[in-house]
């Protein structure tokens, strides 16, 4: 069995530079954990990577899987992520120990040792970046979370206080973007059933009627009522700081909280900030990390768009 092995959604285009990037991060950067299994999640409707594409993953030993995403979960924002990762979960049972989720968008920077889990640990998180849709710590849930905790059978009671990554000290609120979880719970599944039982109801629509961050975030809201709902605190893990660190939110982070240097970082989601050539004056990054980022498709397409 494997010990562990990362999944990721993606799509033709743009994703599939920040995909190809993010897997060289982690053959590259990812010590022990470099040659782990990789597994690619298309829907195939979206149709297939381009054959220079498909090749240069291949070269990376990262599989290719398109599965049949449903029609209304494809019009809904990340809905096709929720189902890749039960999709996920489902073929990994017996086969890896440890599912690592890395939005196409991660880069690893050092071997993320700390996702491998303490055995009697089964999920490990990080906060959310920032609070947006979330509750501050201290204050009232509001009606949207206090009906995710109700779909969710959130008992009364549940709740610690969290950091994101801006320093906001808020309810439980997961990032969907970066986490590792053992298969066998089933989580994902869960998570899954739930947000199909969830996305598409009027009482929840009404909400993305007034705010579409709502909608925007959803999925993200269900994942955390979702463990809530099924998992002891005890059982969960909070990633260190330098896991899922925001590169395109550097400044918004209290300097406290900041790497000296993002060289020194595990993983990082970039979002756009490789869209142009300023992130080489805005982030603290240090050779040999400055010349691999310029090599890599993803930055030299969007400099000579840029430019």
């Amino acid at each position: 069995m494997n010990q562990q092995t990362f999944i990721t959604l993606s799509s033709p285009g743009n994703s599939a530079l920040d995909t190809l990037m993010m897997i060289t991060s982690i053959r590259d950067f990812g010590g022990e954990l470099a040659d782990s299994p990789i597994w690619i999640f298309i829907p195939k409707v979206w149709g297939n990577f381009s054959e220079e594409e498909q090749g240069k993953f291949v070269n990376l030993k990262a599989n290719i899987i398109p599965y049949d995403a449903e029609a209304d979960v494809l019009k809904f924002p990340f809905g096709t992520k929720v189902q890749a990762a039960a999709i996920a979960e489902e073929m990994s049972l017996g086969q890896t120990e440890f599912l690592i989720w890395l939005d196409s968008d991660s880069l690893v920077l050092n071997a993320p040792t700390e996702m491998i889990l303490p055995k009697e640990k089964i999920l490990g998180y990080r906060p959310v970046h920032h609070k947006l849709i979330g509750s501050a710590w201290g204050e009232a849930l509001g009606p949207f979370w206090e009906m995710i905790y109700q779909e969710c059978q959130v008992p009364r009671g549940t709740g610690f206080p969290m950091k994101t990554h801006v320093g906001e000290e808020i309810w439980p609120y997961f990032n969907a973007g970066t986490f590792v979880i053992r298969p066998e719970i089933k989580l994902l599944t869960q998570w899954w059933k739930t947000f199909q039982k969830c996305f598409r109801t009027p009482a929840f629509s009404s909400f993305y009627e007034k705010d579409t961050l709502y909608a925007i975030f959803m999925h993200q809201a269900i994942l955390t009522g979702v463990i809530l709902g099924t998992l002891e605190p005890e059982k969960v893990q909070e990633l260190s700081n330098n896991i899922n660190y925001p590169l395109h939110l550097h400044h918004d982070i209290p300097a406290s909280l900041r790497p000296n240097t993002i060289n020194e970082l595990i993983t990082a989601r970039h979002e756009n900030i490789f869209d142009g050539a300023e992130w080489r004056q805005n982030l603290p990054i240090t050779e040999p990390l400055i010349s691999w980022i310029e090599a890599q498709p993803r930055v030299q397409n969007s400099t000579e768009d840029s430019g």
